[in-house]
């Protein structure tokens, strides 16, 4: 098994908007028999003039068999799943760390994390 990651944004006002893809997301990877998510949790951004911190990201993390498979299945869905401009895929290939980041119709892809 390998492991990769996805990084979604979260706008400030709606810190909880993207917590109902953990799910769908798992349906996916295991219908297609390339994973399964192993966990999830919201990421906080810096802190504001009252010391307070918002949400800046949820992640969703995903125990894959074959990394390959499972960014390609991904590039497709999350777009389908309305996952914003600035979403990001992080895997590890040969010991490399890289992510795709999606921008609203296209990814970049395999820049280095």
């Amino acid at each position: 098994m390998s492991f990769l990651y996805v990084k979604i944004p979260v706008a400030n006002d709606v810190p909880d908007q993207f917590h109902r893809l953990e799910d769908k997301v798992d349906q996916i990877l295991r219908k297609n028999s390339v994973g399964s998510v192993a966990g999830w949790g919201d990421s906080l951004g810096n802190a504001l003039a009252d010391g307070s911190r918002s949400v800046a990201y949820t992640r969703i993390d995903v125990d894959v068999s074959n990394i390959t498979s499972a960014v390609a299945l991904l590039q497709i869905c999350l777009p389908e799943l309305g996952t914003p401009a600035g979403t990001e895929i992080h895997y590890t290939i040969d010991q490399r760390r890289l992510k795709d980041i999606y921008f609203e119709s296209k990814w970049l892809l395999a820049q280095p994390s």
